[in-house]
């Protein structure tokens, strides 16, 4: 659990309710994604079968500890047959064939969420002692996401838990688990990681360069995942792209050359997704460079940046990053992006 990123006071507490044995048989682990819910539950299994503790932590190298660590490997690599059936010889499929059999992690089989068969094949499981370790510890990720049917069905396995069962609860909204769900468990609130931490450990543990570790932690959001997923030359080619757009709307420049700029950017789905996330992060960094220049995310365009907010009337910048914030939100149905871009613009302009 040391090398844990971020939210110090979870990890401490679980450390010390392992250590005198009073760990909640059932947890909700709460927070954004991407800051390690998922990641600190199997360190938190680990933690309580560790065949050679060491200070209250997993040694990291006994067969248990390394078998449970398989699901780390397991959540960051695909079969290389796709969705379907496993082909059992890839270095996925080995990852799960030396899994630890009484450590679960439930997750969506085909569907987005959790099926009720999935909750009775595991209240099935623990109806029997862990084969092997100490505690079964069965993580649901995400548990927020399942139906309501499902959730009753647990319900009954957190009302009358079976011994030496630790249940974790993944959850970006707790409040989307039923009441009695939540009252039967012990959660503990996640919050962003700071991008200092989320820049060294990709520059330490990722190989990361300084500039693109930087980049990637500023614009994370407090996401360790989200910085590792994502590609920093890719993002600065759309963020010189998405700067001139940005620069013509707020000068209230050529409109031409703005529907040039949407034209090209709205080709692809993906490629506007990260084009409109860099326009938007250019906002607010416009922005916090004449309020609160210390957090600027994007140091290597602080310059052009506090230019930019130097020409740019207070009222008009907040109404630009609220219309792109809307735009980013509208993404989420089927709108055109070129017309939505260009609506943007001159809505700007008016």
């Amino acid at each position: 659990m040391n090398n844990f990123i971020g939210n110090r006071r979870n990890v401490n507490i679980l450390k010390r309710a392992i250590e005198q044995n009073r760990l909640p048989h059932a947890l909700i682990f709460a927070g954004p994604a991407g800051v390690g819910k998922c990641t600190l539950a199997i360190f938190t299994a680990q933690a309580l079968n560790c065949l050679a503790p060491q200070n209250g932590n997993a040694c990291g190298l006994c067969n248990a500890c390394r078998r449970i660590a398989a699901y780390v490997e397991i959540r960051r690599r695909e079969c290389v047959k796709g969705a379907g059936a496993a082909c059992g010889v890839c270095p996925a499929c080995q990852e799960r064939n030396r899994r630890h059999p009484d450590v679960r992690l439930i997750e969506p089989d085909e569907k987005t969420v959790i099926s009720i068969d999935q909750i009775r094949n595991i209240i099935a499981e623990t109806a029997f002692q862990p084969l092997e370790a100490r505690y079964r510890v069965v993580i649901l990720d995400p548990a927020d996401q399942m139906r309501a049917e499902a959730q009753n069905s647990l319900l009954k396995t957190l009302e009358e838990p079976p011994s030496r069962t630790i249940m974790i609860l993944i959850a970006v909204n707790p409040y989307l688990l039923l009441d009695t769900i939540r009252s039967r468990a012990r959660i503990l609130p996640f919050g962003e990681i700071p991008s200092e931490q989320i820049a060294r450990h990709l520059m330490q543990k990722e190989g990361k360069s300084e500039q693109d570790s930087l980049l990637a932690a500023a614009l994370s959001g407090g996401s360790l995942g989200a910085a590792l997923e994502l590609n920093t030359t890719e993002y600065r080619v759309a963020r010189e792209s998405a700067l001139e757009f940005v620069t013509l709307l707020l000068n209230r420049g050529s409109f031409t050359r703005a529907g040039a700029i949407a034209a090209d950017a709205a080709k692809d789905k993906d490629v506007f997704r990260t084009w409109i996330e860099s326009a938007s992060a250019l906002l607010r960094d416009i922005y916090y460079s004449g309020a609160a220049p210390g957090r600027v995310g994007q140091r290597d365009l602080i310059e052009k940046l506090q230019a930019l907010r130097q020409n740019t009337r207070h009222p008009h910048l907040v109404f630009a990053i609220e219309a792109m914030r809307k735009l980013q939100a509208d993404l989420r149905y089927n709108v055109n992006r070129q017309i939505a871009l260009e609506a943007l613009f001159i809505g700007l302009a008016r």
